[in-house]
């Protein structure tokens, strides 16, 4: 006997030999399965989009949070008192080093600390808390900042406080 087998041609009907009612079934399977699948890939993008902006909203947050305590290390800095004894001094010293790493750990969030005396004053960067005239200095100079801007990438968290020069 051979080992072939007789196997006939499928029907060249257009359905290979399928009932026309069960094509019809395999292509709404099929069509539905089509759908389930773009809804299952909108979902992803969506769920991705919506962890992207919860993980900026909680980095805001944080950020607000850094920002307020690098502001009292600021200020507390600015009122340092003269004529401080041997112990105290190194005390501060490593106050100022706590800082330091508070100051790095923004860093490391992508916050980054900008206004400084010297710029020219940007109402989209700086909030102007005042103006002083000061003829050797260029009009809308920033003269004093009276608290640091912060950025978070390129979204500012916090603009500027600036005392700004007005020469006219």
């Amino acid at each position: 006997m051979n080992d072939e087998q007789n196997i006939s041609p499928p029907d060249k009907g257009g359905q290979g030999g399928v009932e026309p009612s069960k094509c019809e079934k395999c292509d709404e399977y099929l069509a539905g399965w089509k759908r389930a699948l773009a809804d299952y890939d909108n979902l992803q993008k969506d769920l991705a989009r919506e962890r992207t902006e919860i993980r900026t909203r909680v980095k805001q947050d944080v950020a607000h949070q850094l920002i307020a305590v690098l502001d009292n290390f600021d200020q507390a800095a600015k009122f340092q008192p003269d004529g401080l004894g041997k112990e105290l001094e190194v005390w501060l010293k490593g106050l100022m080093h706590v800082k330091s790493q508070l100051e790095g750990v923004t860093r490391e969030m992508g916050l980054e600390a900008y206004g400084a005396v010297g710029e020219i004053f940007s109402a989209q960067l700086h909030d102007a808390g005042g103006e002083r005239s000061e003829e050797d200095k260029a009009d809308q100079e920033i003269l004093e900042v009276v608290s640091r801007g912060w950025k978070l990438g390129d979204r500012i968290v916090r603009p500027a406080k600036v005392i700004i020069n007005n020469k006219h």
